[in-house]
C-alpha cells in the first residue's frame, strides 16, 4: 500500500534537517506516541527511533501484547541544491510488516516541506493487504504528531 505524507515546518531547509537530525527532537516525538519504552540514536547520517507500544487488537493475536516500531532515515549527503533527501525504513520487529521509502527536505509552504513517500507491505498471507490498510492510518497519525511536536520545537 503507497504511503504518502507531508509536513510543513516554518523554518528554511538548514534549520529544519539539523531538527530532524536531533535526538532532543527525536525524543520528543517519541514521547508524543506514549510508548512503554524508546529510544534514540543519531549516528551520522543515520537517525533511528526504537519504541515498544501497546499493539493494537487488529495484530495483537499475531504480535502479542506489545510490538517495536523501529523508524530509521538514512540521509543521503548534501548536494548544494538547497535540499536534502534520504531513505526510509520502518519495520516491526518479529513481524513481517515493512515501509521502505524516501524522505524529501526542500523549500516551500511555511518555510521546508518534508515528503514521505514508500510502500507500506504487510507479508502475511490472505491477511497482509487489509492489515497494511489498517496500518495505514497508523503511520499517518505518526506523522501529524511529527508536525505538532516540530512545530513546539522550531518556537523555541
Amino acid at each position: 500500500m503507497r504511503i504518502h505524507a507531508t509536513n510543513d515546518f516554518a523554518a528554511d531547509v538548514p534549520t529544519a534537517f539539523a531538527m530532524l537530525t536531533d535526538p532532543v527532537f527525536l525524543r520528543a516525538t517519541c514521547l508524543v506516541t506514549d510508548p512503554l519504552e524508546h529510544s534514540v540514536a543519531v549516528e551520522g547520517p543515520v537517525t533511528r527511533t526504537r519504541r515498544v507500544m501497546p499493539t493494537p487488537s487488529v495484530v495483537s493475536r499475531l504480535a502479542g501484547p506489545t510490538m517495536a516500531v523501529v523508524d530509521q532515515i538514512t540521509w543521503h549527503p548534501d548536494g548544494g541544491t538547497g535540499t536534502r533527501a534520504g531513505d526510509a525504513l520502518i519495520t516491526v520487529e518479529g513481524l513481517p510488516a515493512k515501509l521502505v521509502g524516501t524522505v524529501r527536505l526542500q523549500p516551500g509552504g511555511r518555510g521546508a516541506v518534508l515528503d514521505y513517500d514508500g510502500e507500506l507491505t504487510v507479508d502475511v498471507p490472505l491477511l497482509g493487504p487489509s492489515l497494511a490498510k489498517q496500518a495505514a492510518p497508523l503511520l499517518i497519525e505518526a506523522l501529524e504528531l511529527q508536525q505538532r511536536v516540530g512545530d513546539q520545537f522550531l518556537t523555541r
